[in-house]
């Protein structure tokens, strides 16, 4: 037993949780579905049929988030699109006629000397681009990815199969050899350009370890990637491991089953920093976060029902964590030994700084709907976290049979949202209605 709380502190674990459903923040779009069939029914409705749409977008970024860059996509069929990144480094398309897969590419905005980084798509959805999917291109191709890119045909688009990419994802992590990237798919993996997110650590870890990228690039077209990569693997694991995980009080993006924890330290000497948040994926065999999955716990049997704990042994640390029936409840971090406690992991305040009273309106063909109003909703950090789940959101989407709902454009300044979209009806009648959602954080 680790005896380093007492007895209130160490079996009645205090509640932080407000409920099982760590991303609050991503309720409010369930009730947008209901919202446009609202708008259906106000009448403004239009005879033209315009047909649902796909997107792509995701994070152009070095570290730092590529400002101000154009972004170019090329697909195995249809017209070539454009879009520019945002100040987080956002970019995104509206697919219409097009066939993938895809390549894109980034160049301008702050990048210097003429850099330009690739990146390809298989499927509608999140593609970043950033140096570690250049280099996933590079060994693709077996070439410069600007050359590859300026000479896309039918047959290099048909080379770009899931078998293709996956081998030269599988090459990049062997190469590198960071175990930060097991669980990450830097193509698709949904991430902040911010330090402490897990995705941005590795870019940064790169440019430290790295300094001639040109070598690196080169070196990924063949055979000679690992070869060359791995005298700088300790270089890159040492810079990863200096950076800070989690941002440090700001807002962390966790997707998938990860649960966002921030971190109250109440004694120094710990691995981590007061305030700090890390996205967690927690069960009673393993407990995985920050790119490292720890295994083999032992069970603390004192803790009583409705609560249990199980504790991970780390390099330096341990975790006791502690589940509220099936649900993560909180972390307790320990000495290494079991006999010092640094601080806990609990549930994450509201990003964006506390919960909110969310008004929702709706306008359609000049004529606002009835606002809708949702208590305790909290707000979204910036643009990225407000904008990025929605996209693939099913509850967003979710019409079922009767017809589709399509995002044309998405954004968020000073606590307020605004949604660009076209619901398509197509039973009991075909239509289609292009309207506006407003969401103000009061």
């Amino acid at each position: 037993m680790f005896n380093t709380l007492s007895a209130e502190e160490q079996y009645i674990p205090s509640i932080h949780r407000k409920e099982s459903d760590v991303n609050l923040f991503s309720k409010h779009w369930k009730y947008l579905p209901i919202v446009s069939l609202a708008v259906l029914l106000t009448g403004c409705l239009s005879d033209d049929d315009t047909p649902a749409a796909s997107t792509l977008g995701g994070t152009a970024a070095t570290g730092a988030p590529i400002v101000g860059g154009t972004v170019n996509v090329k697909c195995a069929g249809g017209s070539t699109l454009s879009d520019v990144t945002d100040s987080a480094g956002i970019w995104r398309v509206t697919l219409s006629g097009q066939t993938l897969p895809c390549a894109v590419e980034v160049s301008g905005g702050n990048l210097v000397g003429g850099q330009t980084y690739y990146s390809v798509a298989l499927q509608p959805g999140t593609v970043n681009i950033t140096p570690l999917t250049d280099l996933i291109v590079a060994n693709l191709a077996g070439q410069a990815p600007g050359v590859w890119f300026g000479g896309l045909n039918a047959n290099a688009f048909q080379q770009i199969t899931g078998g293709a990419v996956n081998a030269a994802l599988g090459n990049l992590r062997t190469a590198l050899g960071l175990a930060a990237l097991d669980d990450i798919d830097p193509l698709t993996a949904s991430f902040d350009a911010e330090p402490g997110d897990p995705l941005d650590n590795v870019l940064e870890a790169m440019q430290i370890a790295f300094t001639n990228y040109a070598l690196l690039l080169e070196a990924a077209f063949g055979d000679g990637f690992t070869t060359f990569a791995e005298q700088y693997r300790a270089a890159l694991s040492e810079a990863y491991a200096d950076l800070p995980i989690g941002n440090g009080g700001g807002s962390i993006s966790c997707s998938g089953s990860e649960e966002s924890l921030t971190y109250d330290g109440s004694t120094a000497g710990g691995p981590h920093s007061d305030g700090q948040q890390i996205c967690f994926t927690a069960s009673t065999t393993s407990l995985a976060f920050s790119g490292k999955t720890l295994t083999n716990p032992t069970q603390n049997l004192a803790v009583q029902a409705p609560y249990s704990a199980y504790v991970f042994v780390d390099t330096g640390a341990r975790y006791e964590v502690i589940f509220n029936g099936g649900d993560l409840h909180e972390i307790n971090v320990l000495s290494a030994d079991g006999n010092s406690f640094y601080g806990q992991f609990a549930a994450s305040s509201t990003p964006g700084g506390g919960s909110s009273s969310l008004t929702i309106r709706v306008t359609a063909g000049g004529v606002a709907s009835p606002d809708i109003v949702v208590g305790s909703v909290p707000a979204p950090a910036n643009q990225f976290q407000f904008c990025n789940d929605l996209w693939s959101d099913p509850n967003f989407t979710g019409l079922g049979s009767a017809g589709t709902l399509t995002i044309n454009s998405c954004s968020f300044a000073n606590n307020v949202g605004t949604i660009s979209a076209t619901v398509a009806i197509t039973t009991p009648v075909n239509i289609s209605v292009p309207y506006t959602v407003t969401y103000t954080y009061n």
